[in-house]
């Protein structure tokens, strides 16, 4: 192939040398013969200015093409049922390649079907979203505004009377919390007088008391008896076991109650814990109750969407199945009745549209009994299911059942919760109320004082017999108090004897006289005790009154919690939050408050413009269902494969019975309408053409033949040829072929293209131009003599250029002859020098 396009080229090439040599010698010998007797030099000649038409074109060597396949697929997954066309046939636009089974087309029809109701709902969402209020609509909203601002204020005016308690009551509770506060100032007050320091007056006073109260005893006694010891030291034994018992009582009194406080609290516990048991497994059988019902309810719902079509939110769910397709008004023997099966598809056998009037889906209906692969029996009794096939009523009465078994589980748990966790609320009120009484058992303010003002007046007693016999015995060692008692036991003898001598004397004393001198001695020695007590207490005020600070504290620290107390229950009271229907009233001014915002939201959303989010979303969803019609369309037309141009048949690549891909090749398809001539042209002449450019073609299988086209593909990277140094760059002519002509591909072809031409133009020879490029002249013989003059150049090619401007035709102007003394110029020279008038022919670029 390549080598008859370039014998082509080079038999072109060798026509045009061979005319140009001829056309040479012609006008050799034509210049010669009739050149004047001028001033032009031997290697220059005469040449006339003459019409003629200047062409300058490309040749685009090449094959024919065509460019124009198409790889078919039936774009779904099936079994091929036919392949209707054989590898090399030629086919019609429209002509059926091959088809899919009878399986795969109805599930690609149903497929179109529920694209046919998605873009349906899908723009009835949108058309709803955008349609406007009614005014019927928002006169509703505000009215349940209104009805919602009426309900708050009654709410509001129930709390506010439950608030404002009776006058004596509060006046009561004032009267309480005066007191307490009159109690706690009070208290406060001793606690204050028992810290405060003695003054020196009081002390002195104290001092002088011991003083007189030690005389008064030296003078009565200056020496303690046996008997006093013994005494002393019994009384020191009895105030101790007093005070231990004392002690005892209260320590006792203490454990117990704070073992009644324990045990309370830990019931308390355990009560609190029981509950909070019983709450997570109450709440762990109460979802279990839930997912059931929320399970069944879905299986019901899939089972009204399965064979009506019908899209039911679990607050439209009626257990009772019956009842349910009652209220939509549809009756199962009706709609699944088969013999109507072919009057639902029509005429046309296309599947009939939902009617929005009915609740059912007409379409979803049709589905079921034109495509359903199984008998189907539309009701029956519980007892006689049919022996094959599907009984639907069998269906909507189980999963209903199924549906009302849970829901009823799922009250009976609501119900048994309650009375669960009623009983375990009621175990912790219980363990709270013991806990109180513990605890007011514990805290018992009159019980306490009373143990511990008896244990504080027994160790008193303890501490008072203690002075008295660490005052009889003096600290002294058991060798002093012996010699002591020696010296007691003398002085008592010379006492005794002293006493006898003046008995003797004087009158003797009777018993009465002696136990009167015995009292004043014991009240001498009170006094002396009571005087050094106050004595201390008045400069030691702290330590000696300790148990009575603390106590004074006690008392204090009560009175502020009496205080504290009455004031809670006051602003309780005021605040009315001890009435027992004040958490309810309270709550529902809080759920007409919060009904008073919805109403509101909702009167403001109808009111409100369309947002353009929402809208944007709706409208994409509307696009979104059309072309997923538009593809469901698509490929439910491409089961049926067909052809979409006139062509013919590459390559079958499929069989009868073969299972095959969405993306399989089934066939490869050539458009013999689009013809294109494939080649290539050098650097120099790719920037002169342009896309669209008309072409002349030749294709040697037609011999003198000539095909129009035009430039349909310059290529932007060139095609270097290894070790040739050629650069060229890819063309692609695209052909106009007649009906009466076919061309196989791999023909070979030349295209001509015009780069630029001139009709009818006055033409000269490129040698005879002389000046600067923009300033061009021509020798031109005037008169015998040659006058040089201003020239307009327009087009040229390689060997002639368009003279617009600066000489008239005829006139003769001087060429540059080249070397060897030819001039490479062309003439139309057939009629001989006679005949050279005429206009010199068409000139050409070399082909490629």
């Amino acid at each position: 192939m390549n080598l008859l396009r370039s014998l082509k080229s080079w038999r072109t090439v060798a026509a045009v040398v061979g005319l140009l040599v001829i056309a040479g010698i012609a006008i050799v010998v034509y210049s010669r013969m009739n050149a004047p007797e001028t001033g032009v030099a031997e290697d220059q000649q005469l040449v006339s200015v003459r019409r003629g038409d200047l062409i300058d074109q490309v040749s685009v060597s090449g094959t024919v093409s065509f460019p124009e396949r198409e790889n078919m697929t039936f774009g779904s997954d099936g079994v091929v049922e036919d392949v209707l066309v054989t590898e090399g046939k030629r086919v019609s636009a429209g002509d059926v390649i091959a088809t899919l089974d009878a399986e795969t087309v109805a599930r690609l029809e149903r497929e179109v079907t529920e694209a046919r109701v998605d873009l349906r709902d899908a723009e009835k969402a949108l058309e709803d979203f955008l349609k406007p209020a009614t005014d019927l609509a928002v006169a509703q909203a505000r009215q349940q505004v209104v009805d919602a601002e009426k309900a708050l204020e009654d709410a509001q005016k129930a709390l506010d009377s439950i608030i404002e308690p009776d006058s004596l009551a509060i006046e009561d509770m004032e009267a309480k919390v005066a007191a307490a506060a009159n109690s706690v100032n009070d208290a406060e007050k001793a606690l204050e007088d028992a810290r405060k320091p003695a003054s020196a007056l009081a002390i002195a006073q104290a001092e002088k008391n011991v003083k007189d109260a030690e005389k008064a005893l030296t003078d009565l006694l200056e020496r303690p008896t046996e008997l006093e010891l013994a005494q002393a030291a019994d009384k020191v034994a009895r105030a101790d076991s007093a005070a231990k018992a004392a002690g005892d009582a209260l320590d006792d009194y203490v454990d117990n109650a704070q073992r009644t406080v324990r045990e309370a609290e830990r019931n308390l516990a355990n009560a609190v814990g029981d509950y909070s048991a019983s709450q997570r497994e109450w709440a762990s059988r109460l979802d279990a109750a839930q997912d059931a019902v929320d399970d069944s309810g879905k299986a019901y719902s899939d089972i009204f969407m399965r064979w009506l079509g019908i899209s039911l939110p679990a607050s439209e769910l009626n257990t009772d199945y019956e009842a349910a397709l009652d209220e939509f008004g549809a009756d199962l023997d009706t709609l699944f009745d088969s013999s109507n099966s072919g009057d639902i598809l029509g005429n046309r056998g296309a599947l009939p549209a939902d009617d929005p009037e009915t609740r059912w889906n007409e379409t979803q209906v049709a589905i079921w009994l034109n495509f359903g692969r199984t008998d189907l029996t539309p009701t029956c009794e519980a007892d006689s299911l049919p022996t094959s096939g599907v009984c639907i009523e069998h269906e909507f009465r189980v999963a209903g059942e199924a549906y009302r078994k849970a829901v009823d589980d799922k009250a009976r748990a609501d119900a048994d919760s309650g009375k669960a966790l009623a009983a375990a609320e009621s175990a912790i009120d219980s363990a709270k109320d013991a806990l109180d009484k513990a605890t007011e058992a514990l805290d018992d303010p009159v019980r306490a004082v009373e143990l511990e003002s008896a244990y504080n007046v027994a160790k008193e007693l303890l501490a008072e017999a203690k002075e008295e016999q660490n005052d009889l015995t003096d600290d002294a060692d058991p060798l002093t108090v012996a010699r002591n008692q020696a010296d007691i036991e003398v002085a008592r003898a010379n006492l005794d004897d002293a006493t006898e001598k003046l008995d003797e004397l004087n009158d003797p004393q009777d018993a009465e006289t002696i136990a009167h001198l015995a009292a004043q001695a014991d009240l001498a020695r009170a006094s002396l005790e009571d005087a050094k007590r106050k004595l201390y207490e008045l400069n030691n005020p702290v330590e000696a009154n300790a148990e009575r600070v603390a106590h004074l504290v006690a008392q204090a620290d009560l009175a502020r919690a009496n205080l504290d107390d009455a004031t809670e229950k006051r602003d309780e009271l005021l605040s009315g939050a001890a009435h027992p229907d004040y958490p309810s009233a309270s709550q529902a001014v809080t759920v007409a408050r919060l009904t008073v915002e919805d109403r509101r939201e909702d009167l403001e959303e109808l009111l409100k413009e369309p947002d353009a989010i929402d809208q944007a979303k709706l409208q994409a969803q509307v696009d979104a269902a059309k072309t997923k019609l538009t593809e469901s369309e698509k490929r439910l037309e491409d089961a049926s494969l067909k052809a979409p141009w006139d062509g013919f048949v590459s390559s079958v690549d499929v069989k009868a019975g073969n299972d095959v891909k969405a993306t399989d090749i089934v066939a490869a398809l050539v458009d013999t309408s689009i013809i294109e001539v494939e080649g290539s042209v050098d650097e120099v002449d790719v920037l002169k053409i342009q896309l669209d450019n008309i072409a002349v073609v030749e294709v040697d299988a037609l011999e003198d033949r000539k095909l129009g086209g035009t430039i349909s593909f310059i290529g932007a990277e060139a095609n270097e040829q290894q070790g040739q140094g050629v650069v060229n760059y890819p063309v692609k002519v695209r052909l106009t072929v007649p009906d009466d002509v076919d061309l196989p591909a791999g023909l070979s072809a030349v295209a001509s293209i015009t780069i630029q031409e001139a009709r009818d133009a006055l033409l000269v020879p490129i040698n005879a131009v002389r000046g600067a490029f923009d300033a061009p002249t021509l020798n031109v013989m005037v008169d015998g003599e040659v006058v040089q003059r201003r020239v307009e150049l327009g087009i040229s090619d390689d060997f002639w250029t368009v003279v617009t401007a600066g000489v008239e035709e005829g006139e003769m102007v001087v060429a540059q002859a080249p070397e060897g003394g030819a001039l490479d110029v062309t003439f139309d020279l057939e009629g001989g020098p006679e005949e050279n008038e005429g206009p010199p022919p068409e000139r050409r670029r070399r082909a490629q």
